[in-house]
């Protein structure tokens, strides 16, 4: 497996830890929600870049067939952002058109949410093109 790839799926792995973490597993402590959802948001950029640290990627020494599908992961990546984030904030305004603002919680979900799903689809999208889906070079 080579390097890029290594990357790509421990980030998916991340993604889904991190996920997982905020939904299910910790508990709701009231006030410090908003604290919560910052420190695990710097958590899961520190993982990331140990990840990469780790694997030894550097972009300028990468195959051009490794550039390329890292390039046109990150394209597919930002659509699915740009699609996470205006579902998310149609989402919210139906449920807050009524008050006319959204409780800092909701826009820091949105924020957390939106961030790790660039990774998701990002991590998803070069696994795929990896086996030359959709891709001629």
């Amino acid at each position: 497996m080579a390097l890029y790839q290594k990357e790509a799926l421990y980030t998916l792995i991340i993604s889904i830890a991190f996920i997982a973490l905020k939904a299910f597993l910790l508990p709701d402590l009231g006030a410090f929600n908003l604290e919560l959802a910052l420190v695990l948001l710097a958590l899961y950029n520190v993982a990331l870049w140990a990840v990469r640290i780790l694997l030894g990627i550097k972009y300028r020494v990468l195959a051009e067939r490794e550039k390329t599908v890292r390039l046109h992961a990150a394209m597919i990546a930002i659509h699915g952002l740009l699609a996470v984030m205006f579902i998310y904030a149609a989402v919210l305004y139906l449920m807050h058109r009524e008050e006319l603002q959204v409780p800092l919680q909701q826009v820091l979900n949105l924020a957390y949410h939106s961030w790790i799903s660039f990774y998701v689809f990002w991590s998803g999208s070069t696994l795929i093109l990896h086996r030359g889906v959709g891709l001629k070079i």
